[in-house]
């Protein structure tokens, strides 16, 4: 690896080749001799920036190193050819101008003669300031007028309906939503560090979604904290912390898997520094690398290597890029093309190069041109800002064992809050998925701002705003949280039509017994009544019964610890189901909410059947 930088090194630093050579020529046996340490000194500066800051390794970047050596270099032989080993005498100057001099030569007399070598070598980095600024400029103008390369090279599957859109779908707490926000998440890993030991010299820094053995999880490495003594004393972390996405009574629990190859350590055992060392040509998407596990649970680092489409046009090539993979166990590295990339990494694209994707096909897909204020800004869309990765555009989400970063498109027009289409793109193909939106759906801003300004009277603060097919209507689920601690606090399900707001909305602690009360909202705005459990029969003798405040039936049954509810304001129940009691043999369906009887579970009363009730009649 020390080699390995030490090439970049020196690719960098050709540039100064032939401006060296040039001045061996022209300068005298010292003059030489300090060019050539100067060229050593500059060499082991270099090299050392090049190892600890890990500068970006792509071609125009590594070209741009090569241009400013080179015309730097050139520049300042240049001025030492014309102020010291100048072959002619340079006597006082008279008032008449020699013949030979021009006017730029006079302007560099007296601009550095009052201020001698100083002025000189100031004047040699104006010069080549000004080049590269030049540079720099031409360059920053087509990247920002030609975007139309970058946007050719996205995977593209466009719809013209939601219809075929992953979009999941809620059935009677079938599919449950994705209710532990980040900021949750972060606060009860942290809350958990004390689970190993000498947790106090280590720390948590990122962490990311995925999915672990076909469930929605969030993995997050633990990271020395203080610095470079601590890593000298303990050389590797103990491991990392797995939490389930989608329940909310999901304790973190630590994986001990100690890791000796980390973003967090230092030299050759720095995991970005390892990556780099494969990096050539490409840039590395990205603060840092992502931890990710297979379904054994070792763990990996992984990251995303772009590619600019050329010198002058920086913008990324959505196709041609690479995925390194990091064992943390061993340090090997292994970089894949898009197509090969192993079963088990879930985010081959890191958010912040999917963010860019989204942005661009969303503003330039028709053009540079139509999206300025002299085009007719045809198509012209945005991602809404509601996210939790990519810069707050894009939220993960899991559909049939996939994870994909999903992002509504709205107008560029501040004024509109409605949603024009979504864009869902595979984390792992990095194929981009649009679906046009025919339909009058809020954007998930303005869902939030309805959970926390008019149906949230204790001012929990709103976040991972979702968007799922609940009986066959596109519905916003939100989490509430803690303002204070980002404790899970509420559910809010909130129809994505935006109108009529007090009539399409639900708030509750638990998915289920939410879902039910939005379920008989939506039944009673568009007629469409609930889909039933498909659940097993459940037949059996009631236990024990209680009547809640808010007219609600909760019981259980023998040998059974699952919480059922019948709800008394519901549609279709009935008067009669009022006197069931404790000993009384009921059957019904409902799917369980969970295996322990923590969340309750709705019974469907279109199945509901008594038959002590019956027998009385």
């Amino acid at each position: 690896m020390l080699s390995y930088f030490a090439l970049i090194t020196l690719v960098k630093l050709s540039g100064l080749l032939i401006p060296y050579i040039w001045f061996l020529i022209i300068a005298d046996r010292r003059g030489r001799l300090l060019a050539t340490g100067a060229i050593v000194v500059l060499f082991i500066i270099s090299y050392i920036n090049t190892y600890f800051n890990l500068p970006d390794l792509a071609y125009p970047s590594l070209i741009d190193g090569w241009l400013m050596w080179f015309i730097g270099g050139l520049i300042l032989v240049a001025v030492l050819k014309r102020f010291v080993y100048s072959t002619s005498a340079t006597p006082a100057r008279s008032s008449q101008t020699e013949a030979g001099d021009g006017i730029i030569s006079q302007g560099i007399q007296r601009l550095t003669g009052a201020f001698g070598w100083l002025g000189k070598l100031a004047l040699v980095f104006i010069l080549a300031i000004v080049v590269f600024v030049i540079l720099g400029s031409v360059s920053s103008l087509v990247t920002k007028m030609n975007p139309r390369p970058a946007v050719e090279s996205i995977k593209t599957d466009m719809n013209d309906d939601t219809k075929n859109a992953p979009m999941p779908v809620i059935k009677n707490s079938a599919e449950t939503p994705v209710v532990n926000a980040p900021q949750t998440v972060s606060t009860d890993m942290n809350n958990s560090l004390n689970s190993f030991k000498n947790s106090n010299v280590y720390d948590l820094n990122h962490m990311r979604v995925q999915m672990y053995r076909k469930k929605m999880v969030y993995v997050a490495p633990v990271e020395f904290s203080g610095g470079f003594w601590r890593y000298i004393h303990y050389q590797k972390v103990p491991g990392y912390f797995r939490t389930n996405a989608t329940d909310k009574n999901a304790d973190p629990k630590f994986v001990s898997k100690p890791m000796r190859y980390t973003p967090s350590a230092y030299f050759n055992r720095d995991a970005d520094r390892r990556i780099s060392a494969h990096s050539l040509g490409y840039s590395m998407v990205g603060s840092t690398s992502q931890l990710e596990i297979d379904d054994n649970g070792t763990p990996y680092y992984v990251r995303t290597l772009a590619k600019p489409i050329s010198y002058i046009n920086r913008n990324y090539n959505y196709r041609d890029y690479k995925v390194a993979v990091l064992n943390t166990i061993t340090g090997k590295v292994n970089v894949y093309s898009p197509n090969n990339v192993p079963k088990f990494v879930d985010i081959a694209v890191a958010p912040e190069f999917v963010s860019q994707e989204v942005n661009l096909f969303g503003r330039y897909r028709k053009g540079f041109w139509n999206a300025t204020s002299f085009g007719g800004h045809s198509g012209v869309m945005k991602p809404t800002t509601a996210g939790t990765e990519g810069g707050d555009h894009l939220t993960p989400y899991a559909y049939k064992g996939r994870v994909y970063y999903f992002t509504g498109m709205t107008s560029v027009n501040e004024h509109q809050s409605s949603i024009l289409g979504y864009t869902f793109v595979d984390a792992r193909t990095n194929t981009l998925h649009y679906y046009r939106e025919h339909g009058n759906v809020m954007t998930p801003e303005r869902a939030i701002s309805y959970a926390q300004q008019d149906i949230n009277p204790q001012n929990y603060k709103g976040t991972l705003p979702l968007l799922y097919r609940i009986n066959g209507e596109p519905s916003w689920v939100v989490s509430m949280l803690d303002r204070d601690n980002n404790s899970f606090m509420k559910f809010v399900y909130l129809l994505a039509d935006g109108n009529n707001q007090s009539g399409t909305y639900a708030i509750g602690d638990d998915a289920q017994s939410t879902l039910a009360i939005f379920e008989q909202r939506l039944e009673s705005k568009t007629g469409v009544a609930p889909t039933q459990p498909t659940g097993k029969t459940i037949s059996g003798t009631i236990y024990r019964i209680v009547r809640t405040s808010d007219n609600k039936l909760l019981f259980i049954m023998k040998n059974n610890n699952q919480v059922y509810k019948l709800d008394t304001s519901a549609k279709n129940f009935k008067p009669i189901y009022q006197f069931i009691s404790e000993g009384d043999k009921v059957s019904f369906k409902a799917e369980a909410a969970s295996q322990t009887g923590l969340a309750t579970a709705n019974v469907s009363l279109s199945t509901f059947k008594d038959q002590s009730l019956q027998q009385s009649k």
